[in-house]
């Protein structure tokens, strides 16, 4: 952190302000554990694991909107879009519900996604209604 929150003073890596006292060890711990939850979900998304690299990275988000978490979000819903799509068109409605669910919980205002995440909710009433419709015949 450059700058006191409450003041805008400059800070040399104090963890009290020097202009107006403010404690400010809660602020820089909550930096810090934040980027511990960034470099977690990068490694689980390095290694493969998105469902793991989405809860953590989801983790960093709610301490506190680091740039690099906030790009490295952008990313992921871009990649996992697709992934969503791809699932989709096998059908396997619930487990591309489940990633919707967690990119939601990255974004939850992203309007993709709740685009996305309506055309999901269309697609799995259309299958329920065929169902329905086969099993009662």
């Amino acid at each position: 952190m450059e700058r006191c929150p409450c003041c805008m003073a400059r800070l040399s890596g104090a963890i009290v302000c020097p202009r107006c006292q403010a404690d400010l060890g809660g602020v820089i711990g909550s930096e810090k554990t934040a980027q511990y939850w960034l470099d977690l979900a990068v490694r689980f998304w390095l290694q493969r694991e998105p469902t793991l690299a989405m809860q953590t990275l989801t983790k960093s988000l709610r301490l506190k909107k680091l740039p690099p978490a906030q790009a490295f979000c952008d990313f992921v819903i871009h990649s996992q879009v697709h992934q969503v799509l791809a699932l989709l068109a096998k059908s396997n409605f619930s487990e591309a519900k489940h990633r919707l669910s967690l990119l939601r919980e990255l974004q939850p205002d992203n309007n993709l996604l709740k685009q996305l995440q309506g055309f999901t909710g269309y697609l799995m009433a259309k299958q329920d209604g065929y169902l329905h419709k086969l099993l009662s015949q």
